[in-house]
């Protein structure tokens, strides 16, 4: 009899059934799936690790930055600490300096901290000689300077241009040149004037200031009169550097510089970006006696007496992840702990410790990223070896 269902052989060649593609279809969309989920995670995982990554490395970085310029800062005056915080003054091009650059430096101090208003970041200018050799305060002798005398206007008699390194050293040298800004000061409360050395002392015990009234040497300015124990101190080219957190969400470490250009004009380079990620600073003072910290705080000194108390700068930075997060993983305001030893303006108690909340939700879905908390102590060594 004749067979009509098809052979073994026969039925394998047919292919598949509808049901079956369906099936297998199926499994590889969900193979598919997994895989891409894997993936999709472990991308995840990548992109927040290396966004971590950068954080930790933006941060250091911009904490150690801070350090070295901060390590300089009072360098050439704070070896009379008695100067401090006098109400410095100066003319270029006849024109009042607080005029033509609102920013230029009202006191002669290492540094100021301008706290951020509700929490915002804080802005912390260094103020330091840029002699490129080494900066002393000199004294002045008699018969000092005297801007109405025609003998003595033109020129600033000291007690030596020349100044030994140490007591155990014959290296000397000439500590003045031209070019070089000289403040003339009597004493904290009064106000220190700048002017522009215009020669080279050589071996005379003389600084001379000639009138030049397009640049620091309007005539009779300085225009109060110094006289033997007052002071020159050599800014040099001035170091004024200013610190602050870029506006916006990335935020970013910037620092705003005074520069001289080759005829002595001034003005202001920047804000120049030095680290990204960067969303928060705050500083403290830390102020004392004898060398020793007893108490920090953002207020800054008033005078030169409370400018002697001040021994280091305690910082904290806060890095942002540049990775955005689907999910919710920052849920308050990072923690800047400062311990209980030493008292702490603004400190809130945080288990057996002190801690500072430092401030990131004014940023636009700020919990959406994660944030490292960098913080030191900076002694300003100028001011703890004026001791």
């Amino acid at each position: 009899m004749y067979s009509t269902r098809p052979s073994s052989s026969r039925r394998r060649s047919l292919g598949f059934t509808l049901i079956e593609l369906m099936v297998g279809v199926v499994i590889g969309l969900l193979a598919t799936l997994a895989v891409t989920q894997v993936m999709v995670s472990s991308e995840g995982q990548k992109r927040t690790t290396t966004s971590g990554s950068d954080a930790q490395v933006n941060g250091a970085l911009a904490l150690s930055s801070l350090q070295r310029s901060f390590q300089q800062a009072g360098y050439g005056f704070t070896t009379v600490p008695s100067l401090m915080g006098c109400t410095l003054t100066a003319v270029f091009n006849g024109t009042s300096i607080a005029t033509l650059l609102p920013t230029f430096p009202t006191r002669l101090a290492p540094v100021f901290i301008t706290q951020g208003a509700s929490g915002a970041p804080d802005s912390i200018r260094v103020l330091a000689s840029g002699k490129t050799s080494y900066s002393v305060p000199i004294r002045m002798s008699a018969p000092g300077y005297n801007p109405t005398d025609p003998l003595t206007k033109y020129k600033f008699s000291v007690s030596s241009v020349r100044s030994v390194l140490g007591p155990k050293t014959d290296i000397s040298g000439n500590v003045i040149g031209p070019g070089d800004l000289m403040v003339a000061a009597s004493s904290g409360s009064a106000a220190c004037e700048m002017f522009q050395v215009t020669s080279d002392p050589g071996s005379s015990p003389v600084v001379d200031r000639a009138d030049d009234a397009t640049k620091w040497n309007k005539v009779g300015f300085p225009a109060a009169s110094y006289g033997d124990g007052n002071y020159l101190i050599n800014m040099g080219p001035m170091v004024d550097q200013t610190y602050s957190v870029a506006a916006g969400e990335t935020g970013g470490l910037q620092v705003r510089t005074l520069k001289l250009a080759a005829d002595s004009t001034p003005s202001y380079e920047g804000p120049v970006e030095l680290f990204p990620g960067i969303v928060n600073l705050k500083a403290l003072y830390g102020k004392g006696a004898a060398g020793v910290v007893t108490s920090w705080d953002n207020t800054t000194p008033a005078n030169a007496a409370e400018w002697q108390t001040l021994y280091a700068v305690r910082l904290v930075l806060v890095a942002r992840s540049s990775q955005y997060e689907k999910e919710t993983v920052t849920f308050a305001n990072p923690l800047w702990d400062v311990g209980n030893v030493i008292p702490v303006t603004g400190a809130a108690t945080c288990g057996t410790s002190k801690c500072v909340s430092v401030k990131v939700d004014h940023l636009a879905d700020w919990n959406h990223y994660r944030y490292k908390v960098f913080d030191t102590v900076i002694a300003l060594r100028n001011m703890v070896w004026s001791e």
